[in-house]
């Protein structure tokens, strides 16, 4: 009976062993966050003392988004000395959310011209240029643009139609008066 034990505790002893075995041979281990497979940036064009967003993408080498990425924003190139982040720096640093997204605010400076923002995360690098344009003179927006009140505003066009349409109604207002004291 003893032997029986011991040969029953051993046989034990050697599937736990084996299956533990099998069991490790199929675990990895994962890095995390996994590894970049992909940066991609991009940025909307902006005039001078205004603000862009530059948004980076992070995917994984199976172009999966990477939540927890960590995104290194840097202006390498400006027209002036004044373009910034939000936090006033000349470089910041961004997490990736759910969606592999990570967002930096450009306060864009004085200066018109070309700014050249370069994104790093991990080994991948990634560059975008922001156009600045100049804003127009005494805060105006551009002619059709949607003025800073959010009303739809009333561009030119508009306006002169309305006041040709305008002459129309009195000279119509003023034949109809004459033809009234004829009658």
């Amino acid at each position: 009976m003893r032997k029986l034990a011991a040969g029953f505790a051993a046989v034990f002893a050697l599937g736990i062993l084996a299956g533990g075995l099998i069991l490790a041979a199929e675990a990895r281990a994962q890095n995390y966050p996994p590894p970049v497979g992909s940066l991609s940036v991009e940025a909307a064009s902006t005039t001078t003392g205004g603000t862009s967003d530059i948004t980076a993408t992070v995917l994984d080498e199976s172009g999966n988004p990477v939540e927890g990425a960590e995104v290194v924003f840097r202006i390498v190139s400006q027209p002036g000395n004044d373009a910034t982040w939000a936090d006033g720096s000349v470089e910041t640093t961004a997490l990736t959310d759910a969606g592999g997204i990570a967002i930096a605010v450009l306060n864009a400076g004085s200066d018109p011209g070309s700014i050249i923002i370069e994104t790093i995360s991990g080994a991948k690098t990634s560059q975008v240029t922001v156009a600045v344009e100049a804003a127009a003179p005494g805060g105006l927006p551009p002619t059709g643009a949607i003025p800073d009140g959010g009303d739809d505003g009333v561009a030119a066009w508009q306006i002169a139609f309305l006041a040709a349409g305008a002459v129309a109604l009195a000279g119509g207002l003023v034949i109809i008066g004459r033809r009234n004291r004829r009658a």
